[in-house]
């Protein structure tokens, strides 16, 4: 039984076994590396590669940021802690994924401490109060905000936004190209491993008899391992887009069990769009945003930078998505200067 088993390693299964550790070796080996290079071209295609000017106000009532187009504002209370790498600090935030990074490259040593010691007298010692300090000072007048929407996210809604940012993150043409490079492999994968067995000892089969028979032994005898490696790729290509709907919607239940059930406002007005929950609030001016993009239910009012702002089409009536359309379609791109 163990000469079997060293008999048929020693054949076409010795082969495939190879080839899957060594692409699971591989695999392993670059995953750190290979991860921040589809990161660093996600950015690219995004458009996030160059630099924008933001500045930061730290004060006792929690962090207010501003960039171009957009302002926002995080109570205290809602600060988790203040995290620190090599060249960076990261703010977390109660209830949201997302963290306020900091270069140190552009902080003083002065500023540095400043906060740290800020960290230590507003993370975490702040108490939510009944009425938020940006409710209070930002409250708009009706007829301002001719859009006054409040809503609650659904699991739904967390998995839309999940799955909009994986498609973007591997659109159909980088699927494309991946299946295709993987069929180039599969195709040249028992051809190469023949190769490189013949060079340990080309004076065994001389070259004008070698190619002959390799080429014969991988049609009659290999090709099983090339159909099965090829079927495997096809299999690959045409089951990704169900693992990503599927990923799409464990992201989600996490995402939905993980964040507080708070509500949503949602003001729109021909100045802009405020958004608030719990305490946090962003300001868009219209030229902050792009365009806007519609998925089933959901609609996505796309960001020059970052994530889009996500509406629930079930939060509006016929008359609000009319307004809402001609809101987009008057400013959208046209409220200034591009940041």
């Amino acid at each position: 039984m163990g000469r079997n088993f060293l008999d048929a390693l020693s054949g076409p299964t010795g082969i495939l076994l190879l080839a899957f550790a060594l692409a699971g070796g591989i695999a392993y080996a670059v995953f750190g590396a290979s991860t921040r290079h589809r990161l660093r071209r996600w950015y690219r295609n995004e458009g996030l590669t160059t630099a924008m000017p933001c500045s930061y106000r730290l004060h006792e009532c929690g962090l207010d940021s501003s960039e171009p187009h957009h302002r926002s504002h995080i109570p205290a209370w809602r600060l988790r802690r203040l995290a620190e790498s090599p060249g960076h600090f990261f703010i977390e935030i109660e209830g949201v994924d997302d963290l306020v990074a900091l270069p140190k490259r552009d902080l003083s040593a002065e500023q540095q401490a400043h906060l740290q010691d800020w960290a230590r007298f507003c993370i975490g010692q702040a108490k939510p109060s009944d009425t938020d300090a940006a409710e209070q000072s930002a409250t708009e007048p009706a007829d301002e905000a001719p859009l006054d929407l409040r809503f609650r996210l659904t699991r739904e809604d967390r998995t839309a936004m999940a799955l909009r940012q994986q498609e973007r993150f591997w659109p159909r043409s980088r699927l494309l190209r991946r299946t295709a490079i993987g069929l180039v492999f599969a195709l040249l994968l028992v051809p190469a491993v023949m190769l490189l067995l013949w060079s340990i000892d080309p004076d065994r089969v001389p070259v004008e008899f070698a190619l002959p028979l390799f080429a014969e032994m991988a049609v009659k005898t290999f090709w099983p391992v090339t159909a099965g490696l090829c079927g495997l790729v096809l299999l690959g290509h045409v089951a990704t887009p169900f693992f990503m709907r599927l990923n799409a919607k464990s992201l989600g239940k996490t995402l939905h069990q993980r964040a507080s059930d708070d509500e949503v406002r949602v003001l729109i007005s021909p100045k802009g769009t405020i958004s608030r929950q719990r305490g946090l609030e962003s300001r868009y001016d219209w030229a902050a945003f792009t365009g806007i993009e519609r998925r089933g239910e959901h609609i996505f009012v796309l960001l020059r930078r970052g994530d889009p702002l996500l509406l629930p089409a079930r939060v509006l009536n016929s008359d609000q998505m009319q307004l809402f359309d001609r809101l987009a379609a008057t400013h959208i791109g046209r409220a200034g200067d591009t940041a």
